[in-house]
């Protein structure tokens, strides 16, 4: 259960840092010249409205998860950290490609369209990496899955707002780029990790 949890938060540091989860808040945000305390509230409201579309589809996934464990017992305790190597495989040697649009420049409207619109683009692109775990911590009954859900949306939303804020305030020298060319591999590690370490210690 410890490595479970372990590898969502490393899972979701990984992803909130990726600059396609807050560059764009951001670019509107100094677009619009919007305070500190503005620019992090909108933050909260499109990182919200991510992370609860992955934590939707992540319950299900969960629930899956839970009925097959009750299912197959023996199965699910081999089978649950062996789909996290292989998606992890997947994901290291798929390239360098990311799930999330791109940030581009946003037009200044009026402030309500501005942050409807960042909470539906980023409502409408969930994490399908986190995915796994949820279905794993699924296995292990609905204390895990909550467990792992609320690792997500406590780290995800909260490095995304501290992100923001520390850009905003002026370090320029903020530049995650780099991060984002070879997430695919980073996140593919984590998941083997994981799923290496379920082989040894119970989950």
């Amino acid at each position: 259960m410890l490595q479970l949890l372990t590898g969502a938060l490393l899972l979701s540091l990984l992803h909130a840092a990726i600059p396609n989860h807050w560059a764009p808040v951001l670019a509107v945000a100094r677009a619009e010249r919007w305070p500190l305390r503005r620019a992090v509230g909108v933050t909260l409201v499109a990182g919200l409205a991510h992370v609860l579309s992955t934590v939707l589809l992540g319950l299900g996934l969960g629930l899956l998860g839970w009925r097959l464990s009750a299912a197959f017992s023996q199965f699910a305790g081999v089978a649950a950290p062996a789909l996290l190597v292989v998606i992890g495989l997947l994901y290291a040697f798929s390239g360098a490609g990311h799930t999330h649009p791109d940030p581009e420049p946003v037009p200044v409207r009026p402030r309500g369209r501005v942050v409807l619109g960042l909470a539906a683009t980023m409502f409408l692109a969930p994490c399908l990496e986190i995915q796994t775990f949820f279905l794993t911590a699924g296995t292990r009954g609905p204390l895990a899955l909550a467990l792992v859900m609320g690792t997500y949306l406590v780290v995800s939303v909260g490095a995304m707002s501290t992100l923001v804020a520390v850009a905003h305030t002026g370090l320029r020298r903020l530049n995650l780029t780099g991060l984002a060319r070879h997430e695919r591999r980073f996140t593919g590690a984590v998941l083997v990790l994981v799923g290496v370490a379920g082989f040894f210690v119970d989950w």
